[in-house]
């Protein structure tokens, strides 16, 4: 009887090891959580079958690791929780992330603005390099937005919407010909600041009429046409004249008259008498006058004349 009292005692002590054994939880739930029914409900922040592990939020959503209870996220993601988009090179510290894209701050561009940025984006008129635009060609200024000038207008004039404005006595598309006075007047070709005259014309600015021949330097040349010297004449100064143009009683050759019939003398002025008065008078507008004759009405002329005066 007394042994039987024993082994029962036995008995009922390994049922209840047994039965607490069964109905226990791992590591009594590291003291993180409550043991029900055999298996450990973790407190909040916890997990694990014993509860033994920290939680991290949204369970870091799939993009990344759980480690010790913060989120080590994967490539491309960032936060508590891995849930926002990161940036490269977090924007450099020169913008804003927002979802996944750099806004940058003013002054500054790039995926990850770390370029510099340039004026109005050169204006689409250039690049942007290191915060410079290097302009398209045709195009100037700190934004490219000013129409550039060939050759900077070779420094001898300024350049406006493109065109270049010359100083007086320059030219061209890059005011680099020297101009002519008047533009030789549309009667001459421009050479290095010169004229070069048409036919005809002359003058600094090709606006005098020139004389042919220079007027053989016998005359002066006036709009054009000759103002001979004395002595000369024709549309030249080339011919010699005669005296009174021989009084349209002759023909002057050689600046002498060659007198028409009936006419004599340097400028044929004078009439001639038939025969010359076969040299037994004297021819007075066209009249023999016989020598007698002549010499009292030479007497008379010089009486009156005398007479004339004193009166």
């Amino acid at each position: 009887m007394h042994r039987g009292l024993v082994v029962n005692t036995i008995s009922l002590f390994f049922s209840y090891v047994l039965c607490f054994v069964l109905s226990g939880c791992p590591d009594d739930c590291s003291d993180q959580g409550r043991c029900v029914d055999g298996k450990c409900v973790c407190f909040p922040g916890f997990s694990g079958p014993d509860c033994s592990e920290s939680d991290c939020p949204g369970n870091c959503n799939d993009k990344g690791k759980c480690v010790d209870g913060q989120c080590v996220c994967d490539p491309g993601f960032t936060g508590p929780d891995c849930s926002q988009s990161s940036c490269p090179g977090n924007c450099n510290n020169r913008g804003r992330c927002v979802n996944g894209k750099c806004v940058c701050n003013p002054g500054f561009s790039g995926p990850d603005c770390s370029g510099k940025s340039c004026p109005k984006n050169c204006s689409n008129r250039g690049r942007c390099v290191n915060g410079k635009c290097v302009c398209d060609t045709g195009f100037t200024g700190p934004d490219c937005s000013a129409r550039s000038c060939p050759r900077n207008c070779s420094n001898r004039g300024r350049c406006v919407n493109g065109k270049c404005v010359c100083e007086a006595g320059f030219s061209g598309p890059d005011c680099s010909e020297r101009s002519c006075p008047g533009n030789c007047n549309n009667k001459g070709r421009c050479v290095n600041g010169q004229c070069v005259c048409d036919a005809g014309f002359s003058g600094p600015d090709c606006s005098a009429k020139t004389c042919p021949v220079n007027c053989n330097n016998r005359g002066r040349c006036v709009n054009g046409k000759c103002v001979c010297d004395e002595g000369y004449g024709g549309p030249d100064c080339s011919e010699r004249t005669c005296p009174g143009n021989c009084n349209k009683k002759g023909r002057c050759v050689n600046g002498q008259c060659v007198c028409d019939p009936g006419f004599t003398g340097p400028d044929c002025s004078e009439r001639t008498c038939p025969g010359n008065c076969n040299n037994k008078g004297r021819c007075v507008n066209g009249q023999c006058v016989h020598r007698h004759y002549y010499h009292i009405l030479f007497f008379l002329s010089h009486v009156h004349l005398l007479l004339f005066l004193e009166s």
